[in-house]
């Protein structure tokens, strides 16, 4: 998968083949069909397990005790910070697949980080005092769905080589002036 991740990333999903991916692992093409079967079920192996960063877990428990909205939103800059480093690539080469089964993937992703964003914090949002007046929690969800996404990251870190502590930084001060209530940034 690492080998295959590694060429779809360089020479895009089309321009890899499944001789391509075992040459890359130095095994033979059965092996790659036989564990994978086709190229499409590579690249949605590399695509589902790439959310398996480490320490997740250990932010998202942070996320939750954080009790404050602002607490919250620098757990999440984080939490976004450690799954770009790992997906953005991966994302850039589904949006250029040209794969309608790849670009129906990436949809299904995203609305799924929608649906945890709101699950983990939409309460915080709907009930929060820290959260500016002219901001419904609605929007406040959009926004940090939107900013927390693979484009941001990709542009910043890969495009314009940030490293990822400045984008997670970037990102915290972002939110935070964007959602909360200036007297919450001081």
């Amino acid at each position: 998968m690492e080998a295959a991740a590694g060429l779809f990333v360089e020479r895009g999903y089309r321009g890899v083949t499944m001789e391509d991916i075992a040459a890359e692992a130095g095994v033979a093409p059965q092996t790659v069909y036989a564990t994978f079967g086709t190229k499409l079920a590579v690249a949605q192996k590399i695509i589902w397990t790439s959310f398996e960063a480490e320490g997740i877990p250990d932010l998202l428990a942070q996320a939750r005790g954080a009790g404050e909205l602002s607490g919250l939103l620098d757990v999440g800059a984080r939490i976004a910070r450690r799954l770009n480093e790992r997906f953005a690539v991966i994302a850039q080469f589904m949006r250029e697949s040209g794969e309608p089964a790849l670009l129906a993937e990436y949809q299904k992703i995203e609305d799924l980080r929608f649906e945890q964003i709101e699950r983990e914090v939409g309460p915080a949002l709907r009930s929060n005092q820290q959260l500016r007046r002219d901001v419904t929690p609605h929007d406040a969800l959009t926004t940090v769905w939107a900013l927390t996404g693979t484009d941001l990251y990709y542009q910043l870190v890969i495009r314009r080589r940030w490293t990822p502590s400045r984008y997670a930084v970037w990102l915290r001060d972002v939110l935070r002036r964007t959602l909360l209530l200036p007297s919450v940034n001081k």
